[in-house]
This record gives structure tokens, sequence and C-alpha cells, in this order.
């Protein structure tokens, strides 16, 4: 963190790139100092080990994330749905500065590698745990049917926006540079977003 701001956004969003393609095994710190511009012998003297690099960026693409709801997320809002816009929202900010971040964070979850599986269970059981209860705090759930399952009745919410992020991350990283584009992608997603939340109201809401 005391490196500049310029070259540690270069290190982060290698590192993710590559993380994210690759298991932990076989992801390459040539490939991450050569994208970053940087030489293998700065990248060491900062993280140390290939294992402190990808524990750090876990790490620190959650709290950044967390962070980020934490101040964008209107807790006093008690609709599910706006919740769940609000999220999206927070996301997609997140991609303009961090082009992979959800795709190495996706790829963490099958990792299987015994040199960071433990670190990265015990940091999921802690992280995982807050970030649900706070995403979730306030909601009403008495805009339900009645005797609805609301467990089953958020799944389905979560699959959806889950379904429509994903079918919209691929294009926004691809066109990231290309600011009227991006923003014409991101209406799009979430003008989607609205007329599936609506439609998922009439069957869910009272």
């Amino acid at each position: 963190m005391n490196l500049a701001e310029d070259k540690r956004q270069a290190i982060i969003n290698a590192a993710l790139k590559e993380f994210s393609i690759n298991h932990y095994a076989t992801a390459s710190t040539n490939k991450i100092v050569s994208n970053a511009n940087i030489s293998k012998g700065i990248l060491f003297h900062y993280f140390g080990s290939k294992k402190n690099l990808y524990l750090f960026l876990y790490e620190y693409t959650t709290n950044t994330f967390s962070e980020a709801l934490n101040r964008q997320l209107d807790l006093t809002e008690p609709d599910i749905f706006k919740r769940y816009e609000q999220i999206m929202k927070v996301k997609i900010d997140l991609m303009k500065q961090y082009h992979a971040l959800f795709d190495f964070l996706k790829k963490t979850y099958a990792e299987t590698s015994f040199e960071v599986r433990d670190e990265l269970n015990h940091y999921n059981a802690t992280i995982q745990k807050s970030s649900y209860a706070m995403v979730f705090e306030g909601i009403d759930t008495g805009l339900f049917h009645e005797n609805l399952d609301i467990k089953k009745a958020i799944d389905t919410i979560q699959w959806v926006t889950d379904g429509i992020s994903h079918r919209y991350e691929e294009r926004l990283k691809a066109h990231a540079d290309n600011q009227e584009l991006f923003n014409e992608l991101i209406e799009q997603c979430m003008v989607e977003a609205s007329e599936y939340f609506l439609f998922l109201k009439t069957l869910l809401y009272q």
C-alpha cells in the first residue's frame, strides 16, 4: 500500500487478471509483472512470495467490496429488490476500476491448492457471514406472500440477479475503456434487472 497509486493499481489489476484466468498453482508471476510493467524484483520485494500476493489480493478485494457496500447500501430500504439494485450498482462501479475483481473472487471459491485453501476457508467464514447479515439487514419479509418459503424466494432473486450480472460482466470488461459504450451497457443491465425484478414481484409479493 506504500506504492504509488498508479503502480499499485497496475499490479492489482494484472494479478486479478492472471489469477482469474488460472488456478493458483498455474498462475504465472512472470505474466503479472509483464502486464503490470514492473520488475519481478519489485513484486517480490513487496510481497515476498506468490502466496502472499494471492492472499493479499483476496483480502484486498473482499475488503474493497465490503467497504463499498457499507458506504453505498441503504440499509433503511426494506424492499429486497431495491436492495439488490443497489448491490448491482456497487459491483458495476468496482468493475470500472478492477475489471477482473469478481472473476477472481469466483475463482477463489473453487481453489483447491493446499497452499492457500485453509486461509481462504478461514477468511471466507468470517467475511461471508458478516456480509450476508449486512445485505439482508432490515429487509421486510412481510412484503412476500403469506406462507411463502422466504429462503427459496430470496435464493430465486439471487439467482436471477447473478444471471443478469454474469450476462453483462464480460461485455462490460471488454468495453471498460470505452466510457460511452460502457455507460450504455450499464443502463441496459439495470433496465433488464428492473424488468425481471418487476416480474418477480408479481409472483412473490402480496
